[in-house]
C-alpha cells in the first residue's frame, strides 16, 4: 500500500473519530443535592437514562454548587462572560430558592406557604394544573424546565418543643440562610421573630447564646448538617414539600437533536416519580436518626393540627402583602386544594 494512502486512511479515520467525539453532547450541571445522598443518587440514575436513552449522545455531568457561591452564584454561571462565549455550565437542578432568584414571575415561594399541601398527591395535582404557568416564566428568561421534583418535605426543628403557633413564633428562627432574605421578610410579616443567618455560620449561630432557635429544613439536611443536635425537638407535621428544577438554557437544550428529546423528557418523567418515593422514604429515615441520637418528635393532636394550619394559613395573607406571594396564584392554588378536598 503507498504511503500516501495510508496517510489518508489515517487522516480519514482520525476524522471520523473526532466526527463521533463531537456529536457526544456533555451537559454541565450545576446542583446542590449533598454527595452520595439520595438525591444525588437519583441524580446519577437520570444521567444514566439520559445515556442510555440517546445512545450515550448527551451525557451529563454534575457539579456542586459551593464554589459558585450557592443558587445566585450558580445564575451567573448560566451567562456568559464575554459576547460570543459560551456559558461556563449549561443547566442547573435548582431548589425554590433558586427558581425564585432565576424567574421572580414564577411565584414558586408561594408553594412554600406553611401547611398548604397535606400530601404528595395534592402537590402532583398542583403541578398538573399550574405547571405550564410555571414553566412559560421561565422559559421568558431564556431557560427550559426539564422536570421538576420533589426532593423532600421541610420539617421545623426548633430547641423548645412547638404544640402551637405562638411556640412556633416566640422562638428566633432562621428561615432564609440561602441567600432569600425577601422570605424573612415575609416571615416577619406573619409575626414570625426571624433573622438571617448566611448558611456558612448557621450551625455556629445556633450554638450561641442568643442564637437561633429553629428553622426547616428536610431532615437529611439537618442530620448532614449536624443540625438538629442543638435544635432537638422536631415537629412531625411536614411543612412544605421543596420542590427543585431541571433548567436548561434554551441555547444547549436546542442543540440537541429532535430525536433525543423525547427519550430524555421520559427520564425526567420518570426521575420525578423516582424522586417522591426516594424521598418519602430518606424522610422518614433521617427523621429516625435523629430520634435515635436524642431528637424529641413532637407530634401534634388532630385539634393542634387544625390549629396550626388555619393560623398559618391566615399568616399567608400577611406575607403576600410583602409582594414575596403573588395573591392571584394563592387564590387558584387555595381554590384547587379546597375543590379536591371537598371543602
Amino acid at each position: 500500500m503507498k504511503i500516501s494512502t495510508i496517510i489518508c486512511s489515517l487522516v480519514m479515520t482520525g476524522a471520523a473519530s473526532l466526527l463521533a467525539a463531537q456529536s457526544v453532547k456533555t451537559l454541565k450541571i450545576a446542583t446542590v443535592a449533598p454527595s452520595r445522598s439520595v438525591w444525588d443518587i437519583e441524580e446519577r440514575k437520570l444521567a444514566q437514562d439520559w445515556a442510555k436513552g440517546t445512545g450515550g449522545k448527551v451525557q451529563l455531568q454534575f457539579m456542586g454548587t459551593n464554589a459558585m457561591g450557592g443558587e445566585s452564584g450558580v445564575i451567573q454561571k448560566l451567562n456568559s462572560v464575554r459576547p460570543g462565549q459560551r456559558a461556563p455550565i449549561d443547566g442547573a437542578i435548582f431548589t425554590n430558592l433558586g427558581i425564585a432568584n432565576l424567574a421572580p414571575e414564577t411565584h414558586i415561594l408561594t408553594l412554600a406557604v406553611p401547611f398548604m399541601f397535606r400530601n404528595q398527591e395534592e402537590v402532583d395535582l398542583v403541578f398538573n394544573t399550574f405547571g405550564p404557568r410555571l414553566q412559560k416564566a421561565v422559559a421568558a428568561k431564556g431557560y427550559v424546565v426539564v422536570g421538576w421534583f420533589n426532593v423532600g418535605w421541610a420539617y421545623f426543628y426548633t430547641k423548645k418543643p412547638v404544640h402551637t403557633p405562638a411556640d412556633l413564633k416566640n422562638q428566633k428562627l432562621s428561615v432564609a440562610g440561602v441567600g432569600m432574605p425577601e422570605l424573612t421578610d415575609a416571615f416577619k410579616a406573619a409575626g414570625f421573630h426571624t433573622e438571617d443567618v448566611p448558611a456558612d455560620k448557621l450551625l455556629q449561630n445556633m450554638k450561641s447564646p442568643g442564637g437561633v432557635e429553629g428553622f426547616y429544613t428536610i431532615p437529611m439536611y439537618a442530620y448532614a448538617g449536624q443540625y438538629y443536635k442543638s435544635l432537638p425537638y422536631i415537629l412531625d407535621a411536614p411543612i412544605c414539600p421543596v420542590i427543585a428544577a431541571l433548567v436548561i438554557s434554551e441555547k444547549t437544550w436546542s442543540e440537541i437533536p429532535a430525536e433525543y428529546k423525547g427519550p430524555m423528557i421520559d427520564a425526567a418523567k420518570k426521575a420525578e416519580k423516582n424522586f417522591v418515593e426516594a424521598q418519602s422514604s430518606s424522610d422518614r429515615e433521617y427523621i429516625d436518626r435523629c430520634v435515635k441520637d436524642g431528637c424529641t418528635l413532637i407530634s401534634l393532636t388532630d385539634a393542634e393540627r387544625k390549629v396550626m394550619e388555619e393560623t398559618l394559613r391566615s399568616d399567608a395573607a400577611a406575607m403576600i402583602k410583602t409582594g414575596l406571594i403573588d395573591q392571584t396564584f394563592y387564590n387558584d392554588i387555595d381554590s384547587l386544594l379546597r375543590k379536591y378536598r371537598g371543602e
